[in-house]
């Protein structure tokens, strides 16, 4: 048994360089309507907003409506909490409640959530 292992059977593959001022664009992508847009961060704590610290991964955008620099932010989407796909934060597309439901999951759920709950989920549901 040898504990040596072969240089020559190890595949490396190195990852193409970006060009010096190339920048890498991400998108979100709703699984329900298709919305499609360029996101600048994804998580909990965004670095470009200093207010707030989000409950959840969030795909945000600095607000494009305000000057840069102002802190503010528009939240795109999440993931749901289920089944995990892409969603906007389109009432038609998701439903929040201690995280991000995709409507779809959260109608299926719907006996999970407290009274109060079930009646605005309800009342997104019949618009």
């Amino acid at each position: 048994m040898s504990y040596f292992i072969n240089e020559e059977s190890i595949k490396t593959e190195k990852p193409e360089k970006k060009r010096e001022n190339e920048v890498d664009i991400k998108y979100f992508h709703c699984a329900l309507c298709g919305l499609h847009e360029k996101f600048e961060y994804f998580g909990v704590d965004p670095p470009f907003v200093k207010k707030y610290k989000l409950l959840e991964d969030t795909y945000l955008v600095e607000d494009p409506f305000l000057p840069p620099k102002q802190g503010e932010m528009l939240q795109l989407g999440a993931h749901c909490t289920k089944c995990k796909k892409c969603v906007c934060k389109d009432p038609s597309c998701s439903f929040y409640y201690e995280g991000t439901y995709c409507i779809i999951c959260a109608k299926e759920n719907m006996k999970m959530f407290p009274d109060v709950v079930k009646d605005k989920l309800n009342k997104i549901m019949i618009n």
